[in-house]
């Protein structure tokens, strides 16, 4: 998927922290098969999560809806030691990098600018996993047959 292939190429020339270890969806569904953490961390999975529908625009002879276009950025850090304590100022740090690289990019022939959502602790076993919710409104806009 082509905007994946974005996203991921902007993490990994925004975010050095990462070490160039950002992936698309399909990376991420074969460690979630098996329940594994990466190999190496950080790391970060880019998934599209979903499009939500905005408002009907009436025009002649075009339909046109505004929509948003829904992302996560999935970032693994493997604790370092049993507390998790010497992973948390990474995180931080790679969290606030993620934010940085991805919020108010003017993605190319789209009509708004990537929009951060939120970020949310989705895993803290043997490692911490963090959801990092963007969006970006886009349109739909073709000629019904």
């Amino acid at each position: 998927m082509a905007e994946v292939d974005d996203i991921t190429a902007r993490l990994k020339e925004r975010v050095p922290g990462l070490g160039g270890r950002a992936w698309g969806a399909a990376e991420f569904g074969a460690l979630t098969a098996t329940g594994q953490l990466p190999q190496v961390t950080p790391a970060a999975h880019v998934i599209p999560t979903g499009i939500k529908g905005g408002p009907q625009a009436s025009r002649t002879g075009a339909y046109v809806q505004s929509i948003e276009r829904l992302y996560s950025v999935v970032l693994t850090v493997k604790a370092g030691d049993v507390s998790g304590a010497r992973a948390l100022p990474v995180i931080g740090e790679l969290i606030a990098a993620i934010i940085a690289a991805l919020a108010g990019w003017d993605w190319g022939g789209r009509v708004g600018v990537m929009v951060f959502r939120g970020c949310t602790l989705s895993r803290a076993v043997a490692g911490f996993v963090y959801d990092i919710s963007f969006s970006i409104t886009d349109q739909l806009r073709f000629t019904p047959t």
